[in-house]
């Protein structure tokens, strides 16, 4: 695992923009300090939106986690993978869930040395846009219930709040991120995973797959995510379809339905 701060920032974008036409499967993973605003389970997918939206235009990103795989699971080495450490967040002054927080440090998270030599999320934006997620390759993304993943990534590199409206979203998911797959919206449709009713530890134990690194390590997790998306295509043909093809859990809805609006643009 690969920890990129403010002073090997630039060495370790250009080298995964080098690597990326090798490596086409992009796995991410974010963390970041909770929830200042819950969402209950019955919420429409526009009242989940709004609470994604109030939560990560009041937060800051903690670090970005990604993993570059080929289509056989290949890294370009054993246990690849980057964590990208932001130094926006000041647990002192900023929003966040105390249970979170908690959790972080429990798992390694320091702090203080985030914002000592961690990035400045607004500063390098372009450059982690340009080297990350933007589609020279043809790259696919690949994410375990991603949606406020996918929210902090769209803020970062827009440096802008969200957009007021969930379709105003779910286009940008497509303009920035094109193909993208949420395990946990895939595991509905896979035998045996009990519909998608379960965390990425549930997950990696139902597949029998054996999780490397530390939990709520954003790298570690991007990794395990890469990981799991390359056993489930193995095991099944269809992992990839249109059914789940840039499709974010929690507003599926909405996400179908601008995937046909775009089809039936492009036939028009």
């Amino acid at each position: 695992m690969v920890n990129v701060g403010k002073k090997n920032l630039v060495q370790q974008l250009d080298l995964i923009l080098e690597l990326r036409g090798f490596y086409p499967i992009v796995a991410i993973d974010t963390e970041f300090p909770g929830f200042i605003r819950d969402t209950p389970r019955n919420a429409t997918e526009e009242e989940r939106y709004k609470d994604v939206k109030h939560n990560v235009d009041n937060m800051h990103l903690i670090q970005l986690g990604v993993a570059l795989l080929d289509e056989e699971g290949n890294t370009p080495w054993p246990g690849c993978c980057w964590q990208f450490n932001f130094c926006d967040f000041d647990p002192d002054v900023d929003a966040s869930s105390p249970d979170s927080i908690e959790l972080l440090v429990q798992s390694g998270h320091d702090f203080q040395e985030h914002r000592r030599d961690g990035i400045e999320a607004r500063r390098c934006a372009h450059m982690i846009c340009v080297n990350l997620f933007c589609q020279p390759h043809n790259s696919k993304y690949i994410t375990f219930h991603g949606l406020y993943d996918v929210a902090y990534v769209i803020k970062m590199i827009t440096r802008a709040p969200l957009p007021n409206t969930l379709n105003e979203f779910s286009d940008l998911v497509w303009t920035i991120f094109g193909r993208i797959y949420d395990l946990k919206y895939i595991s509905r449709f896979f035998g045996g995973l009990l519909r998608g009713e379960i965390g990425l530890v549930g997950l990696s134990m139902l597949l029998d797959f054996e999780p490397e690194g530390i939990r709520h390590q954003a790298a570690y997790d991007s990794l395990l995510i890469g990981k799991l998306f390359i056993e489930m295509k193995q095991r099944r043909d269809n992992v990839e379809d249109e059914r789940s093809e840039s499709v974010l859990y929690g507003i599926e809805r909405r996400c179908v339905q601008n995937r046909r609006t775009r089809t039936l643009d492009r036939r028009g």
